[in-house]
């Protein structure tokens, strides 16, 4: 057996890392060289390689490596919890950012633990981590965004419309936060000013990544709207 191949091998079996995991690509620069120990943070670079190529099985599995010999790594915990959401395992997701939090209490951890609790039907306890992210950075549109989506499930219109219009001009080329302002308009019987808003998200981008499989798409939720103004479905998990 070749040396080279001998050292992978060596590695896979002494730190029970998955394969597929250790060999991502012999050119991919996020993997450390062979025979180098893997740090906490070459788990997380790998791991931010596989979330943007949207390969959620294999992240969890490169995270639960990482996690394996870092148990105190909040990234992981937090890019476990995002594969976890994309694939539909909220409660699980909510638990992992979780333990993310009192390590490294920043925006995107309250932000990624919102998205989890929204889509479990938790809109109380979303909206609290909207506003323990918004308390460390009032700008910060994603906790924005969880806030208008918890106050519209909580019947406060007004200030749902207020917080996705703040997301919205803080980032306006955010597909998400047109969309979301077109189920606000829509639950507030505005047909017209919704058909808007799902247009101007499917004109930014047709596919942008959900937050979560149930959140439903822009060209459906546009599709489903009725005269007169029938809310298209808010969620269904």
């Amino acid at each position: 057996m070749p040396v080279t191949a001998l050292i992978v091998l060596l590695l896979v079996t002494l730190l029970c890392v998955p394969t597929q995991a250790v060999l991502l690509s012999a050119g991919n620069s996020t993997v450390p060289p062979v025979g180098s120990p893997l740090s906490a943070a070459a788990y997380e670079k790998m791991g931010m390689a596989l979330m943007a190529e949207e390969n959620w099985s294999r992240l969890i599995a490169t995270t639960d490596a990482g996690l394996a010999l870092y148990p105190d790594d909040p990234e992981l915990y937090c890019l476990k919890g995002y594969a976890l959401r994309k694939t539909g395992h909220y409660a699980e997701a909510a638990d992992n950012v979780s333990h993310a939090i009192p390590l490294d209490p920043r925006p995107v951890r309250y932000a990624n633990r919102g998205y989890a609790l929204l889509a479990l039907g938790h809109y109380d306890d979303a909206l609290k981590d909207a506003n323990a992210a918004l308390s460390l950075n009032g700008s910060y549109p994603p906790a924005l965004g969880i806030r208008s989506f918890a106050l519209l499930h909580t019947g406060n219109l007004t200030g749902a419309l207020q917080a996705v219009d703040a997301a919205r001009l803080l980032d306006p080329e955010n597909p998400l936060y047109w969309h979301l302002k077109g189920k606000v308009l829509a639950a507030s019987g505005n047909c017209s000013g919704a058909a808007d808003a799902f247009r101007q998200s499917i004109a930014i981008n047709p596919d942008y990544t959900l937050p979560w499989p149930e959140f439903g798409n822009a060209t459906t939720d546009l599709e489903n709207l009725n005269t007169p103004c029938t809310p298209p479905s808010l969620m269904t998990a």
